[in-house]
């Protein structure tokens, strides 16, 4: 029996560096995109969000792309 994924959305989540703590140790804030079309390709989504985050004043450590759907045995 095979299992696939029928998606339902996806989303982008930037993890922005933030400043540094009374420790010296970074602090992390994240800020998450929706509503992208799941069928969008990787290459895609991460070019535009490039030129979004070359708004962004905070350097970006990590960017992330999250699928949802349903798992449906076939």
């Amino acid at each position: 029996m095979a299992v696939i994924l029928e998606k339902n959305y996806s989303r982008c989540q930037v993890t922005l560096e933030n400043g540094i703590d009374n420790e010296g140790n970074p602090i992390f804030v994240s800020r998450t995109f929706g509503r992208i079309d799941p069928e969008t390709t990787h290459q895609d989504l991460y070019d535009v969000m490039q030129v979004l985050l070359e708004l962004q004043e905070l350097p970006v450590r990590v960017l992330r792309r999250l699928d949802d759907g349903e798992l449906i045995a076939e």
